[in-house]
């Protein structure tokens, strides 16, 4: 323990309690090098042990001194506070020797927890590191090593597939990786651009040096005018594809190829290619150059599209068609509202608008202005081909005229009725038809609606046959229907029946309802007066009345 000074001053004419207070604590540890990692002439004097805090900062850096019998015994030691928390991180500090040694645990943490003497902090055990040695054929420098944890490491913290350590190939094709911790395996991945590796080993590989194919467009008609960028496509053997974007000129480098038989084809619209494809027989590492010509066959048109307020319109198709010819082209409109038409024939008559296309932005346009714009196409690209578009307003908006007999007694009681396509017991709307019979209707829902024409109040001997009109305010805002015919015409079923009609019908009952009760009225009689009939007998007996059934008639 250390308590703050060096010396004390006695007085021993007056002696006085001494008090002594502990400032600082003594922690010591060991470190055990392996018989097996190295020899006593090979035993170096010290270790650097790095000491840090609870953050894993570096506070200080002492040696571990190997002890006075040559054991391969490491001590070392350092001062602590009561209540400090702090861990030790030995390394092998070594950069003239072929390996080094690493050390088991990888760091040890120790805490001044109690006044006193503490304990000795845990040994630590160091050995050589684990080094991976490989090779690559035939020899190449410059190959990329990586090698990869093949398992959770509890020593480095590795976890399985992350990356513990790369290095590169030395000129006779081998590779050295480590030092590495010994308690998991450990996998290698080889590569360099160029080439095709090949595992033969857990550690050794076989590499191939690839083909590449340099591709270069030239100008026909101007060498001085740089091609734009084209798509190059390569196929080859194996069912090898390739589809690439050249840079401005038409310059591009296929890489990367194995040895076959391919073949190259440059696509522009507007542009015609000479050779059209080009058959390249490619060996191993072999540079082969593929060169074409370009001739402008098409040529284009520009504008920009844009509201009333200069504001850019994205996505809105713009058409091209020559009636004549048959002829037809098609493009929408970029973020900044630009759009370019290509492959324009030249000595072509063009219409040039903008179009009805379902799932563009043209669905919100209303109209555009110009309409159109008819030009000649000649031998270069127009410019300036400008369009104001107009949105639907959001308020839809219909307009209907109604034709029919006119009746001043009956129109009066013409109602307009709207009411949803898709749910028809749905009325949005239902009012009077004015004595113009011109109505408009604002704000109906967006959907389809069926328009048609009632009558207010049931009529006696009329009745109301209108047309039945649908409508769809999905693809426009403002509609106009019309002419909505209807008729009013007479009702046979529901005419009231006269008097003339219901007399017969009565005396008919009647007589019918007499006949069946002669009987009846007979017997009631007889049975009242309680005499017989002259030229009768009494003594004779009544017999019963038979019910006679009788057929409905319908």
């Amino acid at each position: 323990m250390s308590f703050g000074s060096n010396s004390i001053k006695i007085d021993v004419s007056n002696p006085q309690p001494i008090h002594l207070k502990a400032e600082k604590y003594l922690l010591k540890g060991l470190i055990n090098v392996e018989s097996s990692s190295t020899i006593e002439s090979e035993l170096q004097e010290n270790f650097i042990v790095d000491i840090q805090d609870k953050k894993g900062n570096v506070i200080n850096t002492i040696a571990a001194k190997l002890a006075s019998d040559g054991s391969g015994v490491y001590e070392y030691y350092t001062w602590a506070s009561l209540g400090e928390k702090i861990s030790f991180v030995p390394q092998d500090s070594r950069g003239n020797v072929e390996k080094k040694m690493l050390f088991y645990p990888k760091e040890i943490h120790a805490v001044v927890s109690k006044d006193g003497c503490q304990a000795s902090v845990s040994p630590f055990t160091g050995r050589l590191g684990l080094y991976i040695q490989g090779s690559v054929s035939p020899p190449l420098p410059g190959v990329n090593i990586k090698i990869f944890a093949a398992k959770d490491s509890l020593i480095s913290s590795l976890k399985k597939g992350e990356i513990a350590i790369e290095t590169s190939t030395l000129s006779a094709g081998s590779f050295v990786a480590g030092p590495l911790y010994d308690d998991i395996p450990y996998a290698t991945e080889a590569s360099k651009p160029g080439y095709h590796i090949k595992r033969l080993g857990p550690y050794s590989f076989s590499c191939q040096k690839l083909g590449q194919i340099s591709v270069r467009v030239n100008s026909k008609d101007n060498a001085e005018t740089s091609i734009p960028p084209l798509l190059l496509s390569l196929s080859g053997d194996h069912g090898y594809r390739n589809n690439s974007i050249s840079g401005a000129g038409g310059l591009f480098v296929f890489d990367s190829l194995f040895p076959g038989n391919f073949y190259l084809r440059p696509l522009l619209k507007e542009y015609s290619f000479k050779p059209s494809t080009l058959a390249i027989e490619l060996n191993s590492g072999e540079s082969s150059e593929a060169v074409f010509e370009a001739t402008r066959v098409a040529y284009s048109a520009m504008g920009r599209v844009a509201l009333l307020s200069g504001q850019p319109q994205e996505g809105v198709a713009i058409e091209a068609r020559s009636d004549s010819k048959g002829y037809y082209e098609e493009t929408t409109s970029d973020i900044n509202g630009n759009y370019r038409l290509r492959g324009l024939h030249p000595d072509t008559a063009y219409v040039i608008k903008v179009s009805k296309k379902i799932g563009s932005a043209n669905n919100q346009i209303e109209r555009a202005s110009p309409e159109s714009v008819s030009l000649q196409i000649g031998y270069e690209d127009i410019n300036g081909l400008d369009f104001l578009v107009f949105e639907q307003p959001e308020t839809t908006i219909l307009t209907c005229h109604v034709e029919g007999k006119q009746n001043e007694d009956l129109n009066s009681n013409l109602l307009v009725e709207i009411k949803s396509a898709i749910d028809k017991s749905k009325i949005e709307n239902v009012f009077p038809l004015p004595l113009s019979n011109f109505f408009q209707v604002k704000g109906l829902p967006k959907g389809k609606h069926l328009v048609q024409l009632k009558s207010s109040r049931p009529l006696i001997s009329h009745k109301v046959e209108s047309e039945i009109i649908e409508v769809d305010f999905e693809t426009n805002a403002q509609i106009h229907i019309g002419p909505l015919r209807y008729s009013i015409v007479a009702d046979h079923q529901s005419q009231e029946v006269t008097p003339a009609a219901i007399l017969p019908l009565v005396i008919g009952v009647s007589a019918i309802a007499l006949f069946l009760s002669i009987p009846r009225l007979k017997d009631i009689y007889q049975a009242t007066v309680g005499i017989s009939s002259p030229g009768f007998t009494t003594s004779a007996k009544r017999e019963p009345r038979k019910a006679v059934a009788r057929k409905k008639t319908f």
